[in-house]
């Protein structure tokens, strides 16, 4: 049966954002859905609900369609990763001391890592149902690389406000020991858990956020009597 494409309908794929390696689409592909019993476009006057919306990848884009779900067969699993993609999950913004993004932090002086102003779809959680089923998508944990070969696993980290001083971050921070400048990256990891049709099952995803911090020292000067 001819696979027709949906006009407006298309949908991004679930993938890595920079700074994460390459782009990898976790769409299946439309000719693996096709054969699985026919895709195609709903006929005018059909009942909608006898159809559902299913993404996958055509030539390289990804691209909507509509399944009939008596004949297609569309496996649970696959309208699940469509959800996540129309979910249009996105990278946090990194929380830092010292605050600005041309601020320099101090060696010795503990710098706090948080997460920035989290919303539905940079932490979660994020619920979405279409095609009998229903998914929900929250962050379980941010990985830190610091850019000295230091890792850390975090939740969303402590904000650090005026008057807190320089003592460490009770949830989240690091201590530079060397002057420079560091790539700093923070990976969060999307758990979405998804159920229908008599099944369930989990989709991983990480979004990379990333900036640079410089570290110096403090010079002191000192005279001779």
């Amino acid at each position: 049966m001819k696979i027709k494409k949906i006009v407006g309908g298309s949908s991004k794929p679930a993938k890595k954002v920079e700074g994460g390696g390459s782009e990898k689409s976790s769409l299946p592909t439309c000719e693996d859905l096709n054969r699985r019993g026919g895709l195609t476009a709903p006929p005018p006057g059909a009942d909608r609900a006898e159809w559902v919306q299913v993404s996958c990848i055509e030539g390289g884009l990804p691209i909507t369609l509509w399944a009939r779900r008596t004949q297609a067969q569309v496996d649970p699993s696959q309208i699940a990763q469509t959800l996540l993609a129309r979910l249009q999950l996105r990278r946090i913004s990194i929380g830092m001391t010292p605050k600005g993004p041309d601020a320099m932090a101090l060696v010795g002086l503990p710098v706090w890592l948080w997460v920035a102003d989290p919303t539905r779809t940079s932490w979660g959680p994020a619920t979405i149902s279409a095609g009998g089923v229903t998914l929900t998508a929250r962050v379980d944990s941010v990985t830190w690389s610091l850019g000295d070969g230091t890792v850390l696993s975090c939740g969303k980290g402590s904000v650090w406000k005026r008057g807190m001083g320089a003592k460490p971050s009770p949830t989240c921070g690091h201590t530079y020991t060397r002057r420079g400048v560091y790539p700093v990256s923070a990976t969060t990891h999307w758990v979405a858990r998804w159920s229908g049709h008599g099944q369930a099952g989990t989709v991983r995803l990480d979004l990379v956020s990333s900036r640079r911090l410089e570290v110096g020292e403090v010079q002191v000067n000192g005279t001779g009597g």
